[in-house]
């Protein structure tokens, strides 16, 4: 199971930018998708991987959360950094965060020297796009879905299943939590 997840991981990659020498951020939230992400990436590309968890704060349990991923990190020589929004929440509280979100990776990746940012999306995180564009009344672009590249971040995931990740990091035995606001309909 976790080696055709790999395989899946470097294929993905392979059809992706490649710079042999270049540094490579992953986005991990701490829930079993980004942690999956983070040792896979930590696993093909030893010594290019830095992590970034952005706490918005917007839960009590976040912090913890950003710790477990920190000591992970710190256990696997992977320097990691806690990122928190300085600005207060503003309208739409899932825009806000996921604005904020990419604006701190954003600045993170810069200022660290970072060529590319790695997040977990998946191929269900694609399905819900989809159908959320679809229930907007989206065109035909909009209907395209999550991108491969999107800028500085890449979407090694997007072939795989939420059920292989979590599975993956069950069998690698990683820490991870489940974000209750993931199976929240209001988001």
């Amino acid at each position: 199971m976790t080696d055709g997840v790999e395989a899946r991981f470097r294929e993905a990659m392979a059809a992706l930018p490649d710079d042999r020498a270049a540094r490579l951020g992953v986005a991990v939230s701490g829930g079993p998708d980004s942690m999956a992400l983070l040792a896979l990436a930590v696993r093909c590309y030893p010594g290019r991987i830095a992590a970034a968890t952005v706490d918005h704060g917007l839960r009590a349990e976040s912090a913890g959360e950003a710790a477990m991923v920190a000591q992970w990190c710190a256990a696997h020589d992977v320097p990691h950094d806690t990122l928190h929004p300085t600005q207060p929440v503003r309208g739409n509280v899932q825009a806000w965060a996921r604005s904020a979100r990419y604006a701190l990776l954003e600045e993170w990746r810069a200022r660290q020297g970072i060529a590319y940012i790695l997040t977990a999306h998946h191929a269900d995180d694609q399905l819900e796009t989809m159908i959320m564009r679809l229930n907007r009344g989206s065109g035909i672009a909009g209907l395209a879905g999550v991108r491969r590249r999107s800028g500085m971040i890449l979407r090694p995931l997007l072939d795989m299943r939420k059920a292989e990740l979590v599975a993956y990091a069950r069998a690698a035995d990683l820490p991870h939590v489940d974000d209750p606001s993931n199976a929240d309909i209001r988001f």
